[in-house]
């Protein structure tokens, strides 16, 4: 895979090394990160250095870029980083958990794989509302981001994913998941991928809050840029809702595939925010209030469930792999 042209353009303003927590560690910008191979898994992929850098060069694209060629140049680099993240792939590879028993119509939900570990509660009285309201089935299954960030067979595993959904006649997808509505979105054309906020502003649906104070909101990584999720999430609320974005804190922890390399800075991203000691977190990925509440942040608010009214569905982070795995007989 070639680098991307741009990296030459770089004018070593710092910008990028001083808003990310990876680069400012070992003190490299994003030209030289493009040359240091042996920390093309230290990276975050959280988006940040790209949103800076004023020749819109992209960390993500740099350390993707090493990911691939590093996996393609050698069996013997391949073989490490299957070992290195070898339950990710054992799971992931050809999702173990996946289950299309639950297609009723061409629409279906997409929970993804942690909106499941982490809210399966939740998670059903969303499916048996669209389902007995909607006519809208689900779908369980991986949308490969995982084992793509690790720069293994992405085309692949995207292409099965969606020969899946078209032989079981789906032809929209309803995402939970940021990660799985950004991954899959420019990689399946035959196939409308929306997010659940978008299907609800589709069905004429309008929610209030009912919250006086401001909300601290958390911005996954995907949807930083473009802030298209969390537009459509204000689209659908009633009422003046004042929203205090967390922008100087790079990633919940989880982004990348990092955190097996980089357990301090994970750790860094989850002591500054509860240094903060907010009171209303909310979040809108479950993999951020997982990884959050995991680390004993106990006030976190996903913003799905405060929609619907079922903030008392609460997380459970002990038991996630088995109600991940509960959703295969679902």
């Amino acid at each position: 895979m070639q680098m991307p042209d741009n990296v030459k353009d770089c004018i070593h303003c710092n910008k990028c090394v001083k808003k990310c927590s990876f680069l400012s560690k070992y003190n490299i910008d994003l030209e030289a990160f493009s040359k240091r191979e042996d920390l093309a898994y230290h990276c975050f992929l959280c988006n940040d250095c790209n949103i800076v850098c004023p020749k819109d060069i992209d960390g993500n694209k740099i350390s993707m870029c090493m990911r691939i060629n590093k996996i393609n140049s050698d069996i013997k680099n391949k073989k490490e980083i299957e070992k290195k993240y070898k339950f990710l792939m054992l799971e992931k590879t050809d999702y173990i958990f996946k289950n299309y028993k639950n297609v009723i119509s061409e629409s279906v939900i997409f929970s993804g794989c942690n909106f499941s570990s982490f809210y399966p509660d939740a998670l059903k009285y969303i499916l048996n509302k669209f389902k007995k309201e909607y006519n809208i089935g689900s779908v369980f299954d991986c949308c490969g981001k995982p084992i793509a960030e690790l720069g293994i067979d992405e085309e692949s595993i995207v292409k099965k994913l969606e020969d899946r959904m078209i032989s079981h006649g789906v032809k929209e997808i309803v995402t939970l998941c940021p990660n799985c509505y950004y991954f899959l979105s420019p990689r399946i054309n035959s196939i409308r991928i929306i997010s659940i906020y978008e299907k609800l502003n589709e069905l004429g649906l309008r929610f209030n809050l009912n919250i006086d104070e401001e909300i601290n909101l958390f911005i996954p990584c995907p949807d930083k840029k473009t802030k298209h999720i969390k537009n459509s999430i204000l689209n659908i609320i009633d009422g003046d809702i004042i929203v205090k974005e967390i922008n100087d804190i790079n990633c919940c922890g989880l982004g990348g595939c990092a955190i097996v390399n980089e357990k301090e800075i994970a750790s860094g991203f989850i002591e500054k925010l509860k240094s903060k000691r907010l009171n209303n977190l909310y979040v809108y990925c479950a993999t951020c209030a997982g990884n959050f509440n995991r680390n004993k942040i106990n006030n976190v608010r996903h913003l799905l469930l405060s929609i619907l009214g079922i903030d008392n569905l609460e997380i459970k982070n002990k038991s996630s792999i088995i109600n991940r795995a509960m959703f295969r007989f679902y």
